[in-house]
């Protein structure tokens, strides 16, 4: 928020623009603050891989990762330790997410960035697969009725 007045409020977005505002419409919004209590922010990533894949391989390769983007990339926060949670047999993939933490909001794209782009060169060197979206189509036997 750059300044508030009596009828506007003006707000810098991330792209360096000002919005300016009714004071009106604020006053009937929900607003996220994404500078309080603290700046840090969870990054959660969703993350997929093949059936076939062993679960645990999975979760130690991908702790190793985001490890290495806390490590490395400025707008991490060192002491955070990055969380994989397996949550959803999905259509094509075993689904999870792996959480990190950004120092502020605008770190997280970059944080983002970097574990997907690791992530991605790691499973491929491991051999761990992520599927594209895939449908099993079974014939029905020819004897059967028709509708």
């Amino acid at each position: 928020i750059e300044d508030i007045g009596w009828r506007t409020t003006k707000i810098r977005t991330l792209q360096n623009n000002t919005v300016v505002v009714p004071n009106a419409k604020l006053a009937d919004s929900i607003v996220t603050n994404f500078q309080a209590p603290t700046p840090q922010i969870l990054v959660t990533v969703p993350c997929g891989v093949s059936y076939e894949s062993d679960l645990e391989q999975v979760r130690r390769v991908t702790l190793e990762v985001a490890r290495e983007v806390i490590n490395e990339v400025p707008g991490a926060v060192k002491e955070f330790e990055p969380q994989v949670l397996f949550y959803e047999f999905g259509d094509s993939n075993v689904n999870f997410r792996t959480i990190l933490k950004a120092k502020d909001y605008p770190s997280q794209a970059v944080i983002t960035d970097a574990f997907m782009s690791k992530l991605h060169s790691r499973f491929s060197k491991e051999g761990i697969e992520i599927n594209y979206p895939v449908r099993k189509l079974v014939q029905a036997p020819h004897n059967s009725p028709k509708p």
